[in-house]
């Protein structure tokens, strides 16, 4: 037992700015979700009035501020050391792959959930007077009922989830784009608040949905949003580690004819935390 302390205490005192750049990535991400839901969304915002009555040319106003907010949470010195997971299926995903220890992504999930929670009450707080209208819904992670409910709901969460990691997983392993990695999740993730949402309500990540349904004391479908991303993303990671890595290894080896053209590389990206994030 207190070997086990010892050991999470050590992670602590030597990678506590990358759990706080993961707590604090999720805190900007929670903080935009949640007022963009209102001063977008809710019918007696003046923005949402400006905006009109499109729903589709709203949720591409709410998009572009969220990617805003990604772009400094990717690109921060911090957030480049952590490497701005902000999201527990990410860092599962990564730990199977081995690019993160158990012991920081433990921390990595303790500080990403943690913060989602704190945050998601705060404003649940803050804007209890608009949180509960149907425009807005607590800012919950939830099925659509009238767009097929849970099962499409389950599906489209498990679909953009499996997108997210292999992008990710191809643009990091690959030499001609992998400084660009970012920018392809970030523009991914535009693109399914845009397109997306109507089916699932856009989550993609455990954490961002726990603190939601935490603050409004909501589970009911938590769990769709706890199973589609996890499982989404580590299949998407076991079939990286199946079918591409191996092969980029081979060549790397002289085993086989390395990738041509855009996939001609065989990079190796670094480990979370990232020692050398200008790297």
């Amino acid at each position: 037992m207190n070997s086990s302390v010892a050991i999470l205490t050590s992670a602590i005192n030597k990678n506590w700015k990358s759990y706080l750049a993961e707590a604090g990535g999720v805190t900007l991400f929670m903080i935009v979700s949640c007022l963009t839901a209102v001063v977008i969304h809710h019918p007696d915002s003046p923005v949402r009035q400006h905006l009109g009555d499109s729903k589709l040319w709203r949720r591409t106003v709410q998009a572009l501020l969220v990617g805003v907010v990604l772009i400094v949470v990717n690109f921060n010195p911090w957030g480049k050391k952590s490497g701005s997971h902000i999201n527990p299926a990410v860092t599962l995903s990564f730990r199977y792959l081995g690019k993160i220890s158990a012991i920081d992504a433990f921390w990595y999930i303790v500080f990403q959930c943690g913060a989602a929670v704190i945050v998601g009450w705060i404003m649940f707080t803050i804007l209890k007077p608009w949180y509960d209208h149907q425009e807005v819904n607590f800012n919950l992670s939830a099925p659509r009922p009238e767009n097929g409910g849970w099962p499409v709901a389950l599906l489209a969460e498990f679909i953009i989830s499996s997108m997210l990691m292999i992008i990710t997983l191809i643009t990091m392993h690959t030499e001609k784009i992998r400084k660009q990695n970012s920018w392809f999740n970030i523009v991914l993730i535009m693109l399914f608040i845009v397109f997306e949402a109507p089916f699932s309500g856009m989550s993609t990540n455990p954490a961002r949905s726990l603190g939601a349904a935490a603050a409004a004391a909501t589970f009911r479908d938590y769990w769709i949003y706890v199973l589609a991303p996890v499982s989404a993303m580590l299949l998407m990671t076991w079939l990286f580690k199946r079918y591409w890595k191996p092969k980029l290894e081979e060549a790397d080896q002289g085993k086989r004819d390395k990738p041509m053209g855009l996939f001609e590389t065989t990079a190796n990206p670094p480990d979370f935390p990232i020692e050398n994030p200008n790297a």
